[in-house]
């Protein structure tokens, strides 16, 4: 059903401008043209199961109907090319997709009124594989800046549109990565740090999980970026003003410099995200809270109890995921490590502990074992194992 399909659109492509609508929509057929084309929609299932037989021909085609001045043609390509990232083979993308598509596709969504194509261009960059090249091309492409409009109003065709902003979103990981920091420099320039704590409040689930991982990837380079507080000589103290430094990573911190998530006031949000039905959303705020639990600085432990995350965190250890409960687990570890958070919550991790410790895999069970030491629990409670 592709192969047909894609044959027509590029038929539709050679027609003269001056060719009747009429003609071109009984090339392509009405109901192509009217009907978007959704990644997981079971009407569009027949063209997953065509496709698998002529994958590298169809994204050939599709690359190239992209660029087309034909809009009706270029946006049912766009729609049906994001419909095939979506678990589509990573080497046939980085075979055909090169710079001058990524550039068309970041020019798409800077002009073009179809809300429903300019969220298919945004979900084509958010899943295409996370290389290098590619991503440096989307870099040059001003796909940060694009990005960052769609989530304020300097895309008025997206702001409102939450599967824009949802593949938006998204799409950010890939710039966010904390092993390059030019990249990351380029997000946080371009003020999209504050926007990604907004959508910890006011976003979907979807947008909620993708931007506390965004966040959590720009806090893993908060400890080595932040500012030494200068030292100063005896008669200079009493002249210079002195700089308070920040609690958790203890020294000088802003959003834009050091990409700290308690100087961008994320802490609240993502806290509360920790109560979040969607266990994806719990999973993501956890993993960003983590990065300011540092083994040997307790100060993040400290500010993790003042902004009351510590019994949210517990409450994990009874989440029907394994992989959840593992990562508390570890993060309880860490907290438990201060004596003032161990006094005060102590008891009331003390019995979903032992309930890992009894049920659980062997690997989950020395993690917990470990914690119940910790609490001076594992001798009084030690039939339970």
């Amino acid at each position: 059903m592709i192969i047909p399909f894609l044959r027509r659109l590029s038929i539709v492509k050679h027609l003269p401008r001056e060719a009747s609508y009429t003609k071109k929509k009984t090339l392509i057929g009405h109901k192509d043209l009217q009907t978007p084309l959704h990644p997981r929609s079971k009407s569009h299932s027949s063209f997953f199961i065509a496709f698998s037989s002529s994958n590298l021909s169809a994204v050939q085609v599709l690359v190239q109907l992209c660029e087309v001045d034909n809009h009706i043609v270029r946006a049912n390509a766009v729609k049906l090319f994001h419909c095939l990232t979506v678990d589509g083979d990573e080497s046939t993308f980085l075979e055909h997709v090169g710079q001058r598509c990524i550039e068309t596709l970041v020019r798409i969504i800077k002009t073009s009124s179809d809300v429903e194509e300019i969220a298919a261009a945004m979900g084509i960059i958010s899943n295409l594989p996370k290389e290098t090249q590619l991503t440096q091309w989307l870099i040059d492409a001003g796909a940060v800046e694009t990005i960052s409009a769609c989530l304020t109003d300097g895309n008025k065709n997206a702001i409102n549109n939450s599967q824009v902003i949802d593949n938006a979103v998204a799409a950010l990981h890939r710039f966010t990565v904390s092993t390059n920091l030019e990249w990351q420099k380029r997000v946080a320039e371009a003020g999209i740090i504050p926007l990604l704590v907004q959508l910890l409040v006011s976003g979907t689930a979807v947008a909620k999980q993708n931007a506390a991982t965004s966040l959590k990837q720009f806090s893993e380079s908060s400890f080595s970026l932040s500012r030494p507080i200068k030292k100063y000589g005896i008669f200079q103290c009493c002249l210079a003003t002195p700089e308070t430094g920040c609690a958790v990573h203890l020294g000088i911190c802003t959003v834009e410099s050091s990409f700290c998530i308690l100087q961008a006031n994320a802490l609240v949000p993502l806290v509360r995200m920790l109560g979040e039905p969607d266990l994806g959303s719990c999973e993501a705020s956890l993993d960003a809270l983590l990065t300011l639990i540092d083994v040997e600085r307790k100060g993040g432990s400290k500010v993790l109890g003042e902004v009351n995350a510590i019994l949210p965190i517990i409450k994990l250890l009874s989440s029907p995921s394994d992989r959840l409960q593992e990562k508390t687990l570890i993060a309880l570890e860490r907290i438990f490590q201060c004596d003032e958070l161990k006094q005060k919550y102590g008891t009331s991790a003390q019995m979903p502990l032992v309930d890992i410790a009894q049920r659980k895999s062997s690997h989950m069970k020395s993690l917990a074992a470990k914690i119940l030491a910790q609490l001076n629990v594992l001798g009084q409670q030690s039939s339970f194992f």
